[in-house]
């Protein structure tokens, strides 16, 4: 939530959202989401919503208005990252506790019911509030599902593409497994349920966060014990499998990334393979940031893990964090700090290590991301930070005579 607009309007209520294709138009594919869960859009009856848009990019948050506390606890779905979109929050949630959130945003929306849940919750779940993803390919359509009083239950997340639903699978399958690890410094969601077939895959799990959680921009202690737990916990030293998954990835995507990116990865991959069986790799989250982690009553919660993967290299989830604070401008000179940061916290101050590390984390993070591009049938120039992971990655490799 870096920039969410708020408008104040004087009773609009949308009664006939414009329907685009579900492929570019973010709100209409959620609305078809929406439907495959047995919520339709109607003029008169059902719950009422209120909507409110980003600035930047297209998506939306539907806030229920039918419950006072339930709309309040429907902003626990915004992310402030920025302290200008921490102070928005703040201003819509004073609006929301003295009712006039119905007042707010680009409009409202009525839907006929609450979703089909499955019977998760006991029957307590009375509300819902909705993300409907950023416009793009991996967008899903996610729901919070909470009690009579505002009270989280749980998230609901779904998808209807072919390309994005094996990745819920891949996180209730990740939640199963890291639930028998059994982590002491982190909590994680528990799968209520999952609903796979033709139409849809829904994945639905409980969680811990209230108002009162905090998400800190920065790694603190909490972050780095359950890092260092999770690597303890599922290390393995020995790179090969990564390499070749980079590899064959790269052969597909040849046509995406073009010479330049394939020889970019191949460098890398042939200057990592005689020291492959030296390279730790482990369980990494895969997209552990800010906004996908939080702090309550002093623990720290650890979510969204459709991205994770069982051997990434060691330090991926770290830099990816970390970086995830710094502007793209200023990353290829972030190198020093991230390979410092790397090498103290993983692997005893030992930076040739740690270079190799980073080099392989930001090569797997490159070439998913031109996975992307495949998926969405775009052209490299649609990644707006590709030339940025491109320098970072070219830096590294001329340091290969220092470090190696």
């Amino acid at each position: 939530m870096k920039d969410v607009q708020i408008l104040m309007l004087a009773n609009t209520e949308i009664r006939s959202q414009p329907r685009l294709k579900p492929d570019h138009n973010a709100f209409g594919a959620c609305l078809d989401d929406l439907a495959a869960i047995g919520m339709l859009q109607v003029a008169v009856g059902g719950q009422l919503f209120t909507l409110i848009s980003a600035r930047s990019n297209p998506r939306w948050w539907l806030l229920p208005t039918e419950s006072r506390r339930a709309g309040m606890a429907g902003l626990e779905m915004l992310q402030p990252v920025t302290r200008a979109a921490v102070l928005v929050k703040a201003v819509m949630r004073k609006l929301a506790q003295v009712g006039l959130l119905r007042f707010m945003g680009n409009g409202r929306i009525r839907l006929s019911r609450m979703p089909d849940l499955g019977g998760t919750f006991d029957g307590r779940a009375k509300f819902i509030a909705c993300f409907t993803g950023t416009d793009g390919p991996h967008r899903k359509t996610t729901l919070q599902i909470m009690t009579a009083n505002g009270a989280i239950l749980g998230y609901a997340k779904m998808s209807r593409a072919s390309h994005l639903r094996p990745y819920l699978r891949n996180e209730a399958k990740m939640l199963t497994h890291l639930k028998e690890l059994g982590l002491a410094s982190a909590d994680v969601p528990t799968v209520r349920a999952v609903r796979d077939d033709d139409e849809i895959t829904l994945l639905i799990t409980d969680s811990l966060k209230s108002s009162s959680h905090t998400a800190p921009r920065h790694p603190g202690a909490e972050h780095l014990r359950f890092l260092n737990e999770l690597c303890a916990k599922t290390e393995r030293q020995g790179a090969g499998d990564a390499l070749d998954a980079l590899e064959r990835r790269m052969v597909e995507l040849a046509s995406v990334g073009g010479g330049a990116w394939t020889e970019r990865i191949g460098n890398v991959a042939a200057l990592l393979r005689p020291v492959q069986d030296e390279i730790p790799v482990c369980l990494a989250h895969g997209d552990f940031t800010p906004w996908n982690t939080f702090l309550q009553d002093g623990r720290l919660y650890v979510f969204d893990w459709e991205y994770a993967v069982f051997s990434w290299p060691v330090g991926f989830d770290l830099a990816h964090f970390m970086l995830a604070n710094i502007s793209p401008n200023q990353q290829p000179d972030s190198l020093p700090i991230l390979l410092n940061r790397i090498s103290q916290e993983h692997f005893d101050g030992n930076k040739t290590v740690a270079w190799r590390a980073l080099l392989l984390s930001l090569s797997c993070h490159a070439v998913f991301y031109l996975g992307r591009l495949l998926e969405a049938g775009s052209p490299l120039s649609d990644w707006i930070e590709g030339p940025v992971r491109a320098a970072m990655l070219d830096r590294l490799l001329a340091q290969r005579d220092t470090l190696t």
